[in-house]
């Protein structure tokens, strides 16, 4: 529950406050790594899929699915969530590891994420809502899939508690 509550501060902080919002979220995550990882191989975990995280946003900026007002880079801010959603992964979330299904639906929601970031003018859409949403849930139910087997095999299904 800790975790769950953790990361929706530090979602809506990150989104609601950029840049400013950092030091928080590196105290979550530090945080985080002194008392609630309790297995080495999560900090793998973490670092995995913060980077497949990052690059699929960046590659969704260069395709003009995501329009931030800035440089040719995905601002700061969504690099710094990657780590902090990871934390999810092997606890409030780890429950989605146990069913595809549960992963897609997911996937599904996942999108709802974006929308409101777009809602709050942190990102505009290269594409209308409706197609945007549509991309990001096959993206995002493909990145549940991977996230949960790269959890499977770093941790040989062992769960968490928080």
């Amino acid at each position: 529950m800790k975790n769950i509550i953790g990361f929706n501060i530090t979602w809506f902080g990150l989104v609601y406050f950029g840049n400013n919002f950092i030091a928080v979220a590196i105290a979550f995550l530090l945080i985080h790594t002194l008392f609630f990882i309790q297995n080495p191989r999560e900090l793998a975990l973490l670092l995995s899929v913060s980077i497949i995280g990052i690059g699929v946003d960046t590659l969704l900026q260069h395709l003009a699915v995501f329009i931030f007002n800035q440089s040719a880079f995905i601002p700061l801010w969504l690099m710094v969530l990657w780590p902090c959603f990871a934390t999810t992964l092997s606890h409030s979330l780890r429950f989605l590891g146990k069913s595809i299904w549960f992963q897609y639906l997911a996937g599904l929601a996942a999108p709802l994420s974006y929308i409101a970031g777009h809602q709050l003018g942190v990102v505009n859409f290269g594409y209308s809502i409706t197609m945007t949403y549509c991309i990001l849930a096959i993206i995002w139910c493909l990145l549940f899939m991977v996230f949960f087997q790269l959890q499977s095999a770093l941790f040989n299904n062992e769960a968490y508690d928080d």
